[in-house]
C-alpha cells in the first residue's frame, strides 16, 4: 500500500505546468502586442507625381527685311524725244491741249524726272492745270503764273538751247514768244520755260508756297 501512494505523488509532480496566457482572437493583426498598448503607425503621405515641365518652344527667327526694289527709269530715246519736241514746238498734237495737269512735254537739258511731281504740284496749286490762266491783276500768266519779266528772260536762254538741240528752224519760233502773252504760249513752251527757270532747283524760289 505504501508503494502505490508514493508513485501517485511522483506522477502528480511530474505533470508539466501550464501557464495561462490570454486568449488570442482569431485574425489578430498583431499577436505579439496583444494585451499591450499600441501606438498608431505614422501616416505615409501619398506619392506626389511631379508636374511635367512646360515645353519650351524655340522663338521664330525674325522676318527678313524686304527692301522694295525701285525699277530704274528707262533711258530716254533721244532721237524719238527730239522728234516729239519738234512736233510740240510747232504747236501740234498734245501741245495744243491747254487744260489739265499732264506729263511735261519738254524733256530736254533742264528736265529732271525726280522733280516732275513737284512741277505737277506747282501747276495744280497755281492754276489747276489751266495754261490760259491770268491772275486778277494781270501780273501773272499761264499755267505757272510767271511774271512777264520772268517769262521773257527764259526766252533768251531757250533760244540758244533750242538752236543747239533742235536746229535754227525751231529756234526761230522763240523770238515771237516775246511778243505774245505768256498764257498764249502752247503747253510745250510753257513747260520748257518752267524747267529753264527751275534749273535743277536753283530757281525754286520763284514758286514759293506750301504743299509742294
Amino acid at each position: 500500500m505504501c508503494v502505490r501512494k508514493a508513485t501517485l505523488v511522483v506522477l502528480a509532480f511530474a505533470l508539466p505546468l501550464t501557464v495561462a496566457t490570454p486568449a488570442l482572437a482569431a485574425g489578430d493583426p498583431a499577436p505579439s502586442l496583444h494585451g499591450a498598448a499600441t501606438t498608431p503607425a505614422p501616416a505615409v503621405p501619398a506619392p506626389v507625381t511631379p508636374a511635367p515641365a512646360p515645353s519650351v518652344v524655340a522663338p521664330l527667327p525674325p522676318a527678313p527685311v524686304v527692301t522694295p526694289t525701285v525699277a530704274p527709269e528707262p533711258p530716254v530715246d533721244e532721237v524719238a524725244q527730239r522728234a516729239l519736241e519738234i512736233t510740240f514746238a510747232r504747236g501740234e498734237t498734245r501741245a495744243v491741249d491747254m487744260h489739265g495737269v499732264q506729263d511735261s512735254l519738254y524733256k530736254g537739258k533742264w528736265y529732271r524726272a525726280q522733280d516732275e511731281d513737284v512741277r505737277r504740284c506747282i501747276v495744280r496749286r497755281e492754276t489747276g492745270g489751266n495754261y490760259t490762266s491770268v491772275s486778277a491783276g494781270g501780273t501773272y500768266r499761264g499755267a505757272y503764273q510767271m511774271s512777264r519779266s520772268l517769262a521773257l528772260g527764259a526766252t533768251w536762254t531757250m533760244q540758244t538751247e533750242v538752236s543747239k538741240e533742235l536746229g535754227d528752224e525751231l529756234a526761230a519760233l522763240v523770238p515771237p514768244l516775246r511778243d505774245a502773252p505768256t498764257q498764249t504760249w502752247n503747253r510745250y513752251w510753257q513747260d520748257r520755260a518752267f524747267w529753264t527757270i527751275w534749273r535743277n532747283g536753283a530757281g525754286a524760289g520763284h514758286w514759293r508756297g506750301a504743299g509742294c
